[in-house]
This record gives C-alpha cells, sequence and structure tokens, in this order.
C-alpha cells in the first residue's frame, strides 16, 4: 500500500486511514449491524446524488469498523457481499479502496481453490434460483432432496469474470443461508460458503484492479493479490506490469507477488519479472530483483 511518511499520509488513502484513528473508539461502539446500515444507507443515498454532512466520514468509519470484526466470530462474513456492493459501485473511490480491504480482511482465511468460471445459461439459472425460493420456503426443505441439490448447485456456481455483481449477488443468498439456518439445509449452504465467498472476492477485486480513473482502487485491488489462488494473483500481476504507469499500484503489486512467490514456479516467476528487472523505477527495480532472489 502506499506508504505515509513519518509526519504526513503521502496519498489519499493513507490520509483517510490516518484520519479514522480518532474516530476509532465510535466504531467500537457501533455494533456490526449497525455498522452494515450504515453503509447500505450511505452507499444508497450517495448514488441518489445524495451526500449529508459527516456521511462521508461515517462510511469510512463503518467500512473499517466491518473490517476489524473478531476472526473468531463467523456472522462477521455476513458483511463481506455487502462490503463488495460498494467495490463494485460507490461513487466514493477512497470507500470502494477501503471497502475491499475490509472485505478481505474479513475472508482472507477462507480456504482458497483454483480459478473457475461457468458457464452463465440465463434462463436456466433463473428457472433453477426461482424453484429455490420457492422450495426453501416450505417447512420441508431442510430434508428435501431437490432443495438440496439445488443449494449445492448454487453454492457452487461460479460466475463468469464479467459479472461480479451476479457473484456477489450468489455469495449474499449462500452466506446468509448459511449463517442463519441451522438445519440440514444451511449445513450445505454452510459447506459451500468459502467458494462462493471467495469467488465473489476475487471477480471483485479483479474488477477494482482495472479501475480506469482511480490509482487508489488499484492499488489496493493489487495489495489484495496476496489473497488470490497463486495462479490467479500471478495472471493479474503479469497484466498490469507492462501497461500500469503509477509506481505505487506497480510496488503493490509487487509487494502481492513477493507474498505469493514461495507458491509460484520460479521458471513463471522469471518470466514476469525479468523483463522489467531494468526499470527506471528505484524502488521498482529493487523490489523485483528481491523477488528474483526468492526464484533462483
Amino acid at each position: 500500500m502506499r506508504r505515509p511518511s513519518v509526519l504526513l499520509p503521502c496519498t489519499p488513502l493513507a490520509a483517510a486511514r490516518l484520519a479514522l484513528a480518532p474516530v476509532a473508539l465510535l466504531a467500537a461502539c457501533a455494533t456490526p449491524v449497525e455498522m452494515r446500515q450504515t453503509v447500505i444507507a450511505t452507499d444508497a443515498a450517495w448514488k441518489r446524488g445524495v451526500m449529508d454532512e459527516g456521511s462521508f466520514d461515517s462510511m469510512l468509519t463503518a467500512v473499517h469498523g466491518l473490517g476489524r470484526q473478531p476472526s473468531d466470530d463467523e456472522a462477521r462474513l455476513a458483511a463481506v457481499p455487502e462490503l463488495l456492493r460498494v467495490v463494485l459501485g460507490d461513487p466514493s473511490s477512497l470507500v470502494r479502496a477501503e471497502a475491499l480491504r475490509s472485505a478481505w480482511m474479513l475472508a482472507r482465511d477462507l480456504p482458497s481453490e483454483p480459478w473457475r468460471v461457468d458457464v452463465l445459461e440465463r434462463e436456466e439459472f433463473n428457472r433453477r434460483t426461482q424453484r429455490l425460493e420457492e422450495l426453501v420456503t416450505d417447512q420441508g426443505a431442510a430434508t428435501d432432496p431437490e432443495a438440496l441439490e439445488l443449494a449445492r448447485w448454487l453454492g457452487q456456481f461460479h460466475a463468469p469474470i464479467e459479472q461480479p455483481s451476479l457473484a456477489v449477488t450468489v455469495s449474499e443468498v449462500v452466506t446468509s443461508q448459511a449463517l442463519w439456518r441451522k438445519d440440514e439445509l444451511g449445513q450445505v449452504f454452510r459447506e459451500q460458503l468459502p467458494s462462493s465467498l471467495r469467488h465473489a472476492l476475487t471477480l471483485a477485486t479483479l474488477h477494482a484492479s482495472g479501475d480506469p480513473n482511480y490509482p487508489v482502487v488499484r492499488e489496493e485491488a493489487l495489495a489484495s493479490a496476496r489473497y488470490l489462488d497463486p495462479d490467479t494473483a500471478l495472471r493479474l500481476v503479469a497484466g498490469i506490469l507492462g501497461r500500469e504507469t503509477d509506481s505505487q499500484v506497480v510496488l503493490a503489486a509487487l509487494d502481492s507477488l513477493e507474498v505469493q512467490a514461495p507458491l509460484v514456479p520460479a521458471a513463471d516467476l522469471r518470466a514476469v519479472l525479468e523483463p522489467l528487472a531494468n526499470s527506471t523505477d528505484v524502488a521498482v527495480r529493487q523490489r523485483i530483483r528481491n523477488i528474483l532472489a526468492l526464484a533462483s
């Protein structure tokens, strides 16, 4: 991430995070439900063009507070889809960046899996989800074989890369059912929850990495690449290194790649990094050499 200097924050994102320090106690006093309500309501108001005085500070505080929930509280995962909706569409670039960071803080310990996407056949997808919606309201849904099979299908469904909003919606359904149902149907959803949430996080991260206007969002996305599966992280970093002009974004990408280096074949690391080993940016050049040393 963009590093603050000793005296003053050197970037907008660092400044925003430093500004949160005096109000950290306010976030500590708010419950996760209250913070989620703040995020949802403020995001909706901003999208309507309404920004009340103080709403920016309260929004950042709530987003940051959600990311600091205890790691042993499974209910924390309920906030992840809501944070990802902010990542995909909130008007504030700083809020989008912080929301992505908080979402990964909540879910980074979920087991990773190789990249996979499914073909979206819209009519069949709608038919199945509508049928599942009908079944889950029935008293016998908990043990209904059809309901269990549809729940398993939905939890395993990985939306195409160009459909991050669909991935978030699916993960929201899976997460809510997994957390609040205590029956056999809830158990099926719980089994699929890590895969569903991870995929939504991955698509949101890839989406943010291509933000055309705000380096602060791209920087957070590339800093989050350390949490992706190694192959996806390498492909993401390789894709941005040749075109990114903001050195802080490049350094964030290299930081993530250094974390992933032990899990990536040395030959693949060299193929990505050696063409840039003589970069004119001193910090970038040194970081690349450090990673290449790990691959030697």
